[in-house]
């Protein structure tokens, strides 16, 4: 077998590893997950009183 010939068959090798894997990957692929709900600040002080600019109606958080 000439060098070339050796070289086209180890790339037409490489090229159906490549397929195989793939074929098995998008076979075994998992469902996407759901995305976690959302979480929102408690602190509703600021829409249940009046307050001034400079008060934090959170505490800091």
């Amino acid at each position: 077998m000439s060098r070339c010939a050796g070289l086209a068959t180890i790339a037409g090798l490489i090229c159906v590893g490549a397929v195989v894997i793939i074929a098995v990957s998008a076979a075994t692929e998992q469902e996407p997950q759901p995305t976690p709900p959302r979480v929102y600040s408690s602190c509703l002080a600021a829409d249940s009183k009046p307050m001034s600019a400079s008060d934090d109606p959170c505490g800091g958080r």
